[in-house]
């Protein structure tokens, strides 16, 4: 796949998880996908603003945006490309 291609001629854009194994102290700098210069890494955070315990922490991660955290924490309802309902929490 050549990465100037996508979008109609103006690049492609990869996003990808930083990781979660952040539990068993794995580190995202090692993972392929997320140190690719053509890759956006994204990290998480909980509600409160706290990194979670499943979070690896990288150099390669440009973004970070709000996920779940402990259990009683609430869960950031996303969703997919046909917008369907990805979490059965409202998150209030």
């Amino acid at each position: 796949m050549s990465i100037g291609k996508g979008r109609e001629g103006k690049g492609s854009i990869f996003v990808w998880a930083s990781g979660n194994g952040g539990r068993d102290h794995d580190n995202c700098n090692c993972d392929g996908y997320t140190n690719s210069i053509w890759t956006l890494s994204t990290s998480s955070a909980t509600e409160t603003g706290q990194v979670p315990w499943y979070s690896e922490a990288c150099s390669s991660t440009l973004a970070t945006t709000y996920s779940s955290g402990s259990s009683f924490e609430h869960q950031v309802v996303t969703t997919d490309l046909h917008h369907d309902c990805t979490s059965n929490h409202t998150g209030e």
